[in-house]
């Protein structure tokens, strides 16, 4: 009398080894899957131009001299570098002219600028926040030619 328990059937274990192995994998891909999802990482971009580091109300990296207004003579073209280090008008972009317009309320200018595809009017903001004196000064606006804004400063504090 044999027995039948005795001899299993050849081939018999290899079977149960793919399916251990698609379990292992299931498992894996599983996981990854869900660690990417409760990571947030599917819906993070990163940026990969260099961009103003500009942290709080005017920066951690302005120093006393980035907020004091220039003189008057020197007003449109530090507010043309400053545009252009904030990457707001394109390289290469240059002062129509290098005076500076007064604008309403008063201590408030403005400057034109020329870039590769089209004019820029430059915003100027020389009131201090919490003080009559107009000292200070920060890009307060930019403006494409057809009136798109393309850059517009935080509020000042009252």
């Amino acid at each position: 009398m044999t027995d039948a328990n005795t001899n299993p059937p050849a081939g018999s274990s290899r079977p149960m080894a793919v399916w251990i192995a698609a379990a292992i994998v299931a498992v894996l891909v599983i996981g990854g899957g869900a660690y990417w999802f409760t990571r947030g990482h599917h819906g993070t971009t990163t940026a990969t131009a260099k961009k103003p580091a500009l942290v709080g109300m005017l920066g951690d990296n302005l120093t006393a001299l980035d907020t004091v207004a220039p003189a008057q003579d020197k007003l449109c073209a530090t507010t043309l570098a400053r545009a252009l280090d904030f990457g707001v008008v394109p390289p290469g972009a240059t002062l129509v002219s290098q005076d500076a317009t007064a604008g309403q309320p008063d201590g408030h200018f403005t400057c034109q600028a020329q870039g590769s595809d089209g004019k820029y009017t430059l915003a100027i903001d020389t009131t201090c926040p919490g003080s009559q004196d107009k000292t200070c000064y920060a890009l307060d606006t930019v403006k494409r030619d057809d009136g798109i804004m393309l850059y517009k400063r935080r509020n000042w504090p009252s």
